[in-house]
């Protein structure tokens, strides 16, 4: 009796042991079947590849958006006014409101004409307005040409190669101060010599832009159809003057004349005299 009691007591006390365990067999054997059943991280990137579609490819920056489009606008102008003087007068102020300047002014004067060849710098924003108020004194418009270059792409792309040779003179100037012999400090200094260089060249092309973009161009010329000037009406005594200053002038001209007339006149007279030396011989033989 004694050892059933044992043995009972010992078989009560390995049970209640073993129920933990078997909970624990039981919390873990759903996570270890999951386990099982989900596939390895190897196994899983080759399904997600299959799955997932085709990334795009790597391409360049795409350029901004339009409010910050790099625009280089530029205009070519000619036309006819009716008062030369005041149009001009009046495309100057109109440039001065707009805030522009004029860098260039070419005034010419031909048979029956007078115009007047500019070139203006014009801030962007004020592009549009400033070629209204200049058409404004336009009465024949012969040339209007205007153009507008997008050059976003290259601004982004100059932006980007600065600041790449940038890092690598950063990268070149601590490997300088790294240097341990004469033999690396020269080649280093070849080397940053020729980025420094490069880069100077991208930001002057970057800046070239900036003006470009900042300031348009307006190539502008205008111009008056004038009569043929008459001579003005003088008074009776200074044409008098003028009439006797051309007679005295005529009789010079005509005594200039016969100096250049004289060597053909004694050549002539020299000939007409041998013949009538010759006549007078003739005669007297006959006779």
């Amino acid at each position: 009796m004694n050892k059933f009691l044992t043995f009972a007591l010992l078989l009560f006390t390995i049970a209640c042991q073993s129920k933990p365990e078997w909970k624990t067999m039981q919390s873990t054997a759903p996570r270890e079947m999951a386990a099982m059943r989900a596939p390895s991280p190897e196994q899983s990137e080759p399904e997600a590849d299959e799955e997932a579609p085709p990334s795009p490819p790597e391409t360049s920056p795409q350029p901004q958006a339009t409010a910050n489009r790099k625009i280089i606008r530029n205009a070519q102008l000619r036309f006819r006014v009716n008062d030369f003087k005041a149009s001009g007068k009046t495309i100057e102020q109109a440039v001065q409101q707009a805030g522009g300047q004029i860098t260039s002014s070419n005034e010419t004067k031909s048979y029956n004409t007078i115009e007047n060849a500019l070139i203006i710098r014009v801030p962007a924003a004020r592009f549009d307005a400033l070629l209204e108020s200049v058409l404004k004194e336009s009465i024949f418009t012969d040339t209007k040409s205007i153009t507008a270059e997008d050059v976003t792409r290259r601004y982004v792309d100059t932006e980007a190669r600065i600041r790449s040779k940038k890092a690598v003179e950063e990268t070149y100037l601590k490997l300088l101060k790294q240097a341990r012999n004469v033999e690396d400090v020269l080649k280093i200094e070849e080397q940053l010599a020729a980025i420094r260089e490069d880069r100077e060249v991208e930001e002057a092309e970057l800046r070239q832009l900036k003006d470009e973009v900042s300031l348009s161009t307006i190539n502008l010329t205008y111009y008056q159809q004038t009569e043929v000037a008459l001579r003005p009406e003088e008074p009776f005594y200074a044409q008098i003057w003028h009439n006797l200053s051309d007679g005295f002038r005529l009789i010079g001209d005509v005594f200039i004349g016969a100096f250049y007339l004289l060597p053909l006149a004694l050549v002539g007279w020299g000939v007409v005299w041998l013949f009538l030396r010759w006549r007078k011989k003739r005669r007297n033989v006959v006779k």
